[in-house]
């Protein structure tokens, strides 16, 4: 649910609102909900899902590195479901799993809209070699990350081999995101992702260190073409369990 534009084009009417006013006001409502539909499903959605969404709001690019699990701006409804099954967190009591997944597919929706941000993953072959699902979900998952790089220019993924050296020998110790917006006044920040919380960095003192290791893990990764093409392979592979699993 969005924010009822004819309600808004009408007040402008009744207003006698210019042309070019009413574009700005129609834009500014449209944009001021994009950016704060989170607030009234925190507990719905989840408290920390609603705080990536805040974290993601006006953001240019966004920089990730994937430990362990496909990262949500990625996964399918099947992948999350399976995921809320498995990891059963700590939630308010209005915590609702359905809503949590529209929820991802709303930010995912915004990541790919036409002026979403570039969205940059490192992941590791560990996130798509241990099956966090069942294999046919996986598969899945695997041909989704294919398909919406394939066909969405300002997302692109590259696999991390277990076994490629990294220079200085640099070892991620957690999957970390790191945000960078458009307003100069909130430039950069970074989120770490651990078990039970996630820890937001702001100082550049913080936020220096993941940019580097960053950019170390990115040049040891697959090309984007080579990362697809291990991704469809994986996904190929679990297609005669998919089959059996059906």
């Amino acid at each position: 649910m969005g924010p009822d534009i004819d309600l808004v084009s009408g007040i402008c009417d009744y207003l006698s609102v210019g042309a070019n006013r009413r574009a700005a006001i129609i834009d500014a409502a449209t944009d001021g909900w994009a950016r704060g539909w989170w607030a009234a499903d925190a507990e719905l959605m989840g408290t920390r899902q609603a705080a990536y969404a805040d974290l993601e709001s006006g953001t240019d690019t966004i920089s990730e590195y994937a430990f362990a699990l496909v990262p949500g701006l990625l996964q399918t409804a099947a992948f999350a479901n399976a995921r809320l099954r498995c990891e059963p967190a700590r939630h308010s009591d209005h915590f609702d799993p359905a809503a949590a997944v529209a929820a991802r597919s709303k930010r995912q929706q915004l990541l790919l809209a036409p002026d979403g941000p570039r969205y940059d993953v490192v992941l590791d072959e560990a996130a798509i070699r241990r099956y966090a699902a069942e294999p046919h979900v996986v598969a899945e998952q695997l041909r989704h990350i294919v398909a919406v790089c394939s066909e969405h220019s300002n997302v692109t993924v590259r696999v991390l081999p277990i076994g490629m050296p990294i220079v200085g020998h640099s070892a991620p110790r957690s999957a970390y995101s790191i945000y960078r917006y458009r307003d100069a006044q909130h430039s950069v920040a970074v989120a770490v992702d651990t078990l039970v919380e996630d820890l937001i960095h702001t100082e550049p003192s913080q936020i220096d260190p993941y940019a580097h290791l960053h950019a170390r893990l990115r040049a040891a990764a697959l090309t984007t073409d080579a990362s697809l093409h291990l991704l469809h392979a994986v996904g190929q592979d679990l297609t005669p369990t998919t089959g059996a699993a059906a």
